[in-house]
């Protein structure tokens, strides 16, 4: 066999390898169990989402990051894909606190009044209610604008309330109720 031949062999075999690699499909598990730093969730803003430390987790939309969450203690951040503050979240026993800021400086708060109550606040003035009806398993959402409050059947969430925060972004909305649904507000 010449050098020609040998390399014109190779490169067939290349290329047939590549295709073939190509046309393998890969089966992404998805799991709910954030512990393991490869885990990969699909959320409702249509994004998937990996743990890639233990205190980080990444949105991604196709391959490329969109989002980051930097989890700490007392609550979680969401950043951009080039780690710059979007959302900061401080929560506590009775609230929750959102600012678009490191200070929380002038923040949105979540106001837990009682088990199935809560408010949305922001500098003493109330932008929206939330309450939850045992019998119809019903949560209702209304502020002063709306002609007629939304309605959620299932459980209880007063995350619920971050869809009615103007400065975030639906798809930031959606990051932002899921990541709170997940700890347990």
């Amino acid at each position: 066999m010449t050098t020609k031949t040998l390399i014109r062999s190779l490169l067939l075999m290349l290329t047939i390898s590549i295709i073939i690699s190509c046309n393998t499909s890969t089966k992404t598990t998805t799991t709910t169990d954030d512990s393991s730093p490869t885990t990969t969730t699909q959320t409702p803003s249509s994004y998937t989402s990996k743990m890639t430390k233990s205190d980080k987790k990444k949105y991604y939309d196709g391959s490329t990051v969109v989002y980051e969450i930097k989890y700490k203690p007392d609550g979680f951040k969401l950043r951009t894909a080039s780690s710059q503050l979007i959302w900061k979240l401080k929560l506590y026993e009775d609230k929750i606190k959102i600012s678009d800021n490191e200070e929380n400086l002038n923040p949105y708060e979540i106001k837990i009044t009682n088990k199935y109550e809560a408010k949305l606040v922001k500098d003493a003035i109330i932008l929206a209610r939330t309450s939850y009806d045992l019998d119809t398993k019903t949560q209702s959402i209304a502020s002063k604008d709306d002609a007629q409050p939304k309605f959620y059947e299932g459980s209880y969430s007063v995350s619920y309330l971050v869809n009615r925060i103007p400065e975030i972004k639906a798809d930031q909305q959606q990051i932002i109720i899921e990541e709170l649904k997940a700890k347990g507000y």
